[in-house]
């Protein structure tokens, strides 16, 4: 008897399965909206999705011309990191960023040519902007530059490569394939 139901059971799932076919409904409304989630946690400092990092400052003024920022303490896995990456260098004057190496109008006809070195020592690392040239010519030293801000964008260089078709010293599309904001 237990034999004879097993059988009718599993013939009723069955029919009950391939009985299901037919034209599908329309989706019904939208439900309440949910209570919010909890906050995930927080995601490091200066890394976006490719790893690429910044150093960046506000207003500073120029130290014979130049300017020199870094990084000090670097953990030995970020010492590593940029150890295998390009730096690209922006200077901020009259509300625009200049690519470096290269020129940086600083108004009234007045402008600096920049280049830049980097140096990793150990766990310290440093971007140092050197003067050029300068409007100024009857001077013999480079004239103190008031910089609205500076940014070192570190890449890992396989970021670099996947992609290539990116204009690196075009502040707004670097900024945009990095994911990086203001």
């Amino acid at each position: 008897m237990i034999k004879k139901l097993t059988i009718i059971a599993w013939i009723a799932i069955v029919g009950v399965g391939i009985g299901c076919d037919g034209p599908k409904g329309d989706v019904g409304p939208a439900g309440a909206q949910g209570p919010k989630g909890e906050t995930g946690a927080a995601g490091a400092n200066g890394k976006d999705g490719i790893m690429a990092k910044e150093i960046v400052t506000g207003a500073v003024q120029s130290t014979k011309g130049g300017y020199t920022l870094g990084k000090a303490n670097l953990s030995s896995e970020d010492s590593v990191m940029i150890s295998k990456s390009v730096v690209v260098v922006f200077i901020k004057s009259q509300g625009l960023w200049w690519a470096q190496p290269g020129k940086v109008e600083f108004g009234e006809g007045k402008f600096t040519n920049f280049n830049f070195v980097t140096l990793l020592r150990g766990s310290n690392f440093y971007v140092d902007i050197r003067p050029v040239s300068w409007s100024e010519t009857e001077q013999q030293t480079a004239p103190e530059r008031q910089f609205e801000g500076i940014k070192a964008v570190i890449i890992p260089s396989e970021s670099l490569r996947t992609n290539a078709n990116v204009d690196w010293t075009n502040y707004k599309e670097t900024m945009a394939a990095l994911g990086l904001k203001e």
